[in-house]
């Protein structure tokens, strides 16, 4: 017994992991347990690595990322889009003289005859600052003393397309499907000597006699290798994951970084839709759904005409049967008549349900995402379907005011696919988790996968607009859509712009993304790598549980110190609550952290902001460090009379 007290000591170190909640959780130590958080983070997973403090990843509107995608192709030498301007011009990729008329030839030339070439020699995948003629989107760019370059968002935010549409549509036929045009069966071959097939080995002998009617399998796959469309074979990040992604963001949230900004900004006008940080899928409707007058006779640079398809259905004016005429029996049958009905559009919505997917962080600190999805209701015999929006928010406080963070949204399907089936499988079920400084805050069970898709439509009036990710906003929709004689009306106030137009109010520098799930000892990893640069060295990582001081001082004023006298309550919300002030001599004094909603009046109850008014005054703020370092930002409210007597006071919505 003599050397117990040597010997009796707490030899454990244990950390609590919070990657999942459970009752229990035991977990060991990462060091040593053959998990390689540095090569998992920047090997083949990793997709997308945009810095905008390394000059290789930023230059000027454009933000490029500094890893390729060993999947990345490119047609040939390269892929030229003859028909950009028809959609480019909607987003600020290509620019125009907002002041100028859209029939004329300044508009037309920037609209239907701006071109873009894609290098084979480049598959990097890259980002531009949006823009428009309505709103102001400004980003003004600068450097902090450890954590380098970063946009400054006040209104911009930037936007890149990783895919283009595959759909090559050759002829309309009346159901809105598309075929190889008949010509190409019975196009008129040589009529003397021989006919020889490009692929498929030669036929030879006299043709003499033939017509332009008679069909030559070998000279019809010939017409078809000529005046086929080119195939457009350019991708630059994949489409889908075998189990799931990780996107990465280095955040600061604040408000007031652009008072100097006076221009209406998306926020402004949408002010349900501030805080978008993160943006997947189609950045608008397809603008050429409808048929607008302006359009008429324009065709894109392969002579498709801008407007849409006409669809034909053909009815019968009373019974499908010949019938006699009862007038004059020896006439013979005669048929009733036929009505044609010809309509022309698109369904729009079935363009964009559950392809728009935004994520948010709300002026209250929470966290979550929006989601565009289908629909649908009983008219009479009909199902009708049309969109629906799906949202979901985290506690507030969760990102802090004027600090920066490491934000990342995680997806992780329940299943794992590979080859064919990722390829053709049906959409998963899976988790979303957001993760703040390596620390899971918020988790989604039964997540709709996001799978990205093109517009029903010819590839060449959709250049640019599915397959796009936003940084620092959502998307713009039709909102600064504009042509020939336009804008279009019918593109107004369209369900994207609706709900998808804000952006992110505060400062970015990173984005990065993986095709993988990462474990959330990676996440946390990453983390640490990136703390002392964005000013969370160690002792200032991770905020404490947030909540707020009150009770009495014996004083008018309060100084850093005077809070331990206080009592602190961990919360995240104050309003329609209550607490009880001692019966001391004192003045009430109520700390509140700037982030949380702020009461608008104080009253003497504990059950409703009823009975009589409580007199304050509002003396600003005080800084106090949390348990871990962290500052916080508090108002400081005291009562404007001291009291001797215990005091219920309700703190008003």
């Amino acid at each position: 017994m003599s050397n117990i007290y040597q010997h009796n000591f707490n030899n454990c170190r244990l950390r609590l992991s919070n990657s999942d909640y459970w009752d229990h959780f035991i977990s060991y130590d990462c060091e040593g347990s053959g998990i390689d958080h540095d090569t998992i983070l920047s090997g083949d997973c990793l997709l997308i690595n945009i810095d905008i403090n390394n000059d290789k990843s930023y230059s000027g509107d454009t933000l490029y990322n500094l890893v390729d995608w060993s999947g990345a192709t490119v047609y040939g030498s390269g892929v030229t889009l003859n028909d950009i301007g028809l959609t480019g011009i909607d987003n600020g990729f290509i620019s125009y003289e907002c002041s100028g008329s859209t029939s004329g030839e300044t508009f037309l030339s920037a609209f239907t005859g701006s071109t873009l070439f894609l290098s084979s020699a480049d598959t990097r995948y890259s980002m531009t600052r949006v823009s428009g003629c309505t709103y102001d989107y400004s980003i003004d760019i600068l450097t902090g003393s450890t954590e380098g370059r970063y946009s400054q968002l006040c209104g911009g935010f930037y936007q890149g397309f990783f895919k283009l549409s595959d759909k090559n549509y050759y002829k309309e036929i009346s159901d809105n499907k598309f075929v190889w045009p008949l010509s190409w069966f019975t196009c008129a071959p040589t009529c003397s000597g021989s006919t020889t097939g490009s692929t498929t080995g030669s036929t030879t002998g006299s043709t003499t006699g033939c017509t332009s009617s008679s069909p030559d399998p070998n000279k019809s796959y010939q017409c078809y290798l000529d005046e086929k469309p080119i195939d457009w074979d350019y991708q630059t990040l994949p489409k889908r994951y075998d189990k799931g992604w990780t996107s990465e963001f280095w955040l600061k949230k604040y408000d007031n970084g652009c008072s100097g900004n006076t221009a209406t900004t998306l926020n402004d006008i949408y002010s349900g839709n501030t805080g978008f940080f993160y943006y997947m899928g189609t950045r608008s409707e397809n603008k050429f759904w409808d048929v607008f007058s302006g359009e008429t006779g324009y065709t894109t640079s392969s002579g498709i005409p801008l407007e849409p398809p006409v669809v034909s259905a053909t009815t019968l004016s009373g019974t499908p049967f010949l019938v006699y005429n009862g007038s004059n029996l020896t006439s013979g049958c005669t048929f009733p008549g036929v009505i044609t009905t010809v309509t022309r559009g698109r369904n729009r919505d079935a363009d964009i349900v559950q392809n728009a997917l935004g994520f948010r962080i709300k002026d209250d600190g929470s966290i979550g995402y929006r989601y565009l999805t289908v629909s649908g209701e009983c008219s009479g015999d009909t199902y009708v379907t049309g969109t629906s929006i799906e949202e979901s928010y985290s506690d507030s406080g969760i990102v802090y005011e004027d600090n920066w963070a490491q934000v990342v949204v995680r997806f992780t399907a329940y299943n794992t696919l590979i080859g064919c089936d990722l390829i053709k499988g049906s959409r998963r079920k899976g988790r979303l988790d957001f993760l703040i400084n390596g620390y899971l805050k918020y988790s989604i069970e039964d997540f709709d996968e996001f799978l990205f898709k093109d517009l029903n439509e010819h590839r060449e009036k959709q250049e640019g607009v599915p397959f796009n990710y936003s940084f620092g906003g959502g998307t713009q929709g039709l909102l600064e859509t504009n042509t020939v004689n336009g804008p279009d009306v019918k593109d107004e106030d369209l369900v994207i712009q609706e709900n998808f137009a804000g952006t992110f109010k505060g400062s970015a520098a990173i984005f990065n993304m993986w095709g993988c799930s990462l474990d959330t000892t990676t996440i946390r990893h990453r983390f640490d790598e990136l703390k002392v640069r964005f000013g969370l060295e160690a002792g200032g990582t991770v905020p404490s549980t947030p909540g707020f001081y009150w009770g009495k001082l014996n004083q008018t004023s309060i100084s850093v110190g005077d809070e331990l006298s206080l009592t602190f309550t961990e919360t995240t919300k104050v309003t329609e609550s209550y607490v009880t002030l001692d019966p001391i001599e004192g003045y009430g004094f109520f700390l509140i952290p700037i982030k949380f909603d702020q009461p608008t009046d104080f009253r003497n109850s504990n059950d409703g902001c009823d009975n009589f008014n409580i007199p304050y005054n509002n003396l600003g703020t005080i800084i106090i460090d949390d348990a871990n370092g962290f500052p916080i930002t508090y108002y400081i409210y005291r009562t404007t009379n001291k009291t001797f007597s215990s005091l219920d006071v309700w703190m008003c919505s």
